[in-house]
Formats: C-alpha cells, sequence, structure tokens
C-alpha cells in the first residue's frame, strides 16, 4: 500500500523565490494601500488560488449532459490570468478534486494545459497543485499529473512553497462517490506532521470534512469516522487550514479548531436553498482567493459568471472617496 510521501522522482517538492526586493510573500498592490489609524497594512505572506470540480469530459461531451465543462474552466483561468497580468501574485495553483468526470487521460492534459498559461504568467512560476476525487480515476491520476507514480493506492503528496508545506489527501474510494480516509494514509498524515514547517501547513482533500449541503450530498460524503481521525490528526498541529471541494458550493466551516475552505466548482453550484428532498443546480461558476497573513488568513469567493463591472476606481479614484472621509483623528 503507497500511503506515505511522494518522493522527488514521484512529484517534485516545489519551491518558489522570494520577490526581488526580499519580502517573502510581498504583496505590492498593497503598498499605498491606506488604513484608518495609520497602521501598517497587513500583507499576506502566500496567496493560494482554490479551484475545484472542474469536471472535465471526453472530448464532444458534455457535463451533465448540459455543461461545458472546459469552457467553464477557461473562464476560471482568464480571470487569474487577468488578475497576475495586472499584478496579483499567485504562489500556488490548488484544485481539490474530481479534476475530470470520468478519468479520461486528454482530460487531465487539458487541464493541466489550461492551468498552466497561469504558472507561465506568473512573476517566478506558480506551482499545480492537484487532489484527486471520486470523479477521478485514480491510476491516471498518478500517470498523468504525478508523472511515473503507477500506483493504485492513495498517495499523500507534500509541496513546499516558501516554507508553506502543503499535504494533499487521497479521499477517494475507487467506484464509490462518498469518501473514506484509510487508517495508513491518516498514519502518514500524522507522520508529516510530527515535524512543523517553517509557515504552517495547509492540507487539501476532495470530499469536505464539513456537514453536506443538499440531499444527494449527504450520502456521498467523507464517512463520519473519517472526519473524526481527520479532526484528531490535524489537532494541536500546525495546520492553519483546511481546503476542499465536493459540495459545488462555496461554504466555510471548522474542523475542530481547525479552519475548513470549500471551493466551488468551476462548472456547477449546488443550491443549498433547494425543496426539501430536491438537488437543485445552477450553471455557474466560482473559486477561492487564500490569503495567509503572520497570524491570521481570508478566503474570498471568486464568482466566475460574467456579471458586469459596476465602478472600477483607480488610485487617484481611491484617494477621493478616502478624502471625502476624514477619519475623527484628522479632524481632532
Amino acid at each position: 500500500m503507497t500511503t506515505g510521501r511522494t518522493t522527488p522522482s514521484d512529484h517534485p517538492t516545489v519551491e518558489t523565490a522570494d520577490d526581488a526586493d526580499g519580502i517573502v510573500g510581498r504583496d505590492h498592490r498593497r503598498d499605498d494601500w491606506l488604513t484608518p489609524d495609520g497602521q501598517s497594512v497587513d500583507y499576506p505572506t502566500h496567496i493560494l488560488a482554490h479551484l475545484s470540480d472542474t469536471h472535465l469530459t471526453s472530448a464532444g461531451i458534455r457535463y451533465n449532459g448540459v455543461i461545458d465543462a472546459d469552457a467553464a474552466l477557461d473562464r476560471a483561468v482568464a480571470v487569474l490570468r487577468a488578475a497576475v497580468a495586472d499584478g496579483r501574485r499567485i504562489d500556488a495553483v490548488v484544485v481539490s478534486g474530481d479534476l475530470t468526470d470520468s478519468g479520461d487521460p486528454a482530460a487531465y492534459h487539458r487541464l493541466e494545459a489550461a492551468l498552466g498559461r497561469v504558472a507561465r504568467d506568473g512573476r517566478h512560476g506558480v506551482p499545480l497543485i492537484f487532489a484527486t476525487g471520486n470523479h477521478d480515476v485514480r491510476r491516471q491520476f498518478h500517470r498523468h499529473l504525478l508523472r511515473g507514480n503507477d500506483t493504485n493506492d492513495p498517495v499523500l503528496q507534500v509541496h513546499a512553497v516558501r516554507g508553506l508545506r502543503i499535504i494533499v489527501l487521497d479521499s477517494s474510494i475507487p467506484g464509490h462517490g462518498h469518501g473514506r480516509l484509510l487508517p495508513e494514509h491518516l498514519d502518514a498524515l500524522r507522520g508529516e506532521l510530527h515535524t512543523p514547517a517553517e509557515k504552517g501547513t495547509v492540507v487539501v482533500l476532495h470530499h469536505a470534512p464539513l456537514p453536506p449541503p443538499s440531499p444527494l450530498l449527504s450520502y456521498f460524503a467523507l464517512e463520519s469516522e473519517s472526519r473524526r481521525e481527520l479532526a484528531a490528526a490535524v489537532a494541536g498541529t500546525d495546520v492553519r487550514l483546511i481546503l476542499a471541494g465536493h459540495h459545488h458550493l462555496p461554504q466555510s466551516g471548522m474542523l475542530g479548531a481547525v479552519p475548513v475552505a470549500v471551493a466551488g466548482s468551476t462548472a456547477i453550484r449546488t443550491d443549498p436553498l433547494g425543496a426539501a428532498g430536491h438537488e437543485r443546480t445552477f450553471e455557474d461558476g466560482a473559486f477561492n482567493l487564500v490569503e495567509l497573513f503572520v497570524d491570521t488568513l481570508t478566503v474570498s469567493v471568486i464568482p466566475v459568471s460574467g456579471a458586469p463591472v459596476v465602478f472600477d476606481l483607480d488610485a487617484a479614484g481611491c484617494r477621493a472617496v478616502i478624502d471625502a472621509h476624514p477619519t475623527d483623528a484628522d479632524q481632532s
């Protein structure tokens, strides 16, 4: 059973360079931001784009018979590329499973190529980190995205991004839709977490360790025992955040004392307000922007449905609004 850490030959550990000014994770877009009390603006140390449930299909087939999943992914990629072109730093792109809808090898290559355009746009290159979901085929995922790993057992991936450790779990059960974390896999996680990382750890898996939002998802959820064991494994460690997917809905919650952020699907959105007993979905997409700071973190939901821009203030426009709203200190 291959449940331990990937070796460099299986999946290289990724390190990205610091900014030219030597400030780790500096986001220069904030350099002219102001605060009401004159204190320094908080700068994120790491910025992650968290996508999930891209559900790429075989050529000529639409997801659920309706949705062009490739076009939906392209819309998310376009948003990310535009942000990078405007100076937004992205330190890693994380995709938390159901990358394909049926494990088609060509779909894995299309996914990697699409997200690779974001990676090439980044100042120092952007690592791509993938988890496997229940719609993925484990062996194909290993062959085509982990490069040369031909096992059909779960693999614990460990990535390093400028001191931040990102550990990827495999919660899939081949041939089934619900999720499970094997005891050996959890043991490998505990062994890795025994040694803290310089900037802490983010854990990634497909099946969200949170209560599901809809009738079907309650049946296809992560098993309760796995959720309890994962909570015990990360308790008291340097794990700062758990990233997941599967619910096709942006969500946030807690697993013990550790926050959990669920990314929406790039292609489809679950409606948690559907009628009792109904599973209702919309053709809609989103991803999460995760910003880690020295002493906190934020998770922002980025819709990719093409809503029109209402206004777009430049620096001078922002300053004009600020000048029109002086603080009490300015008026004293």
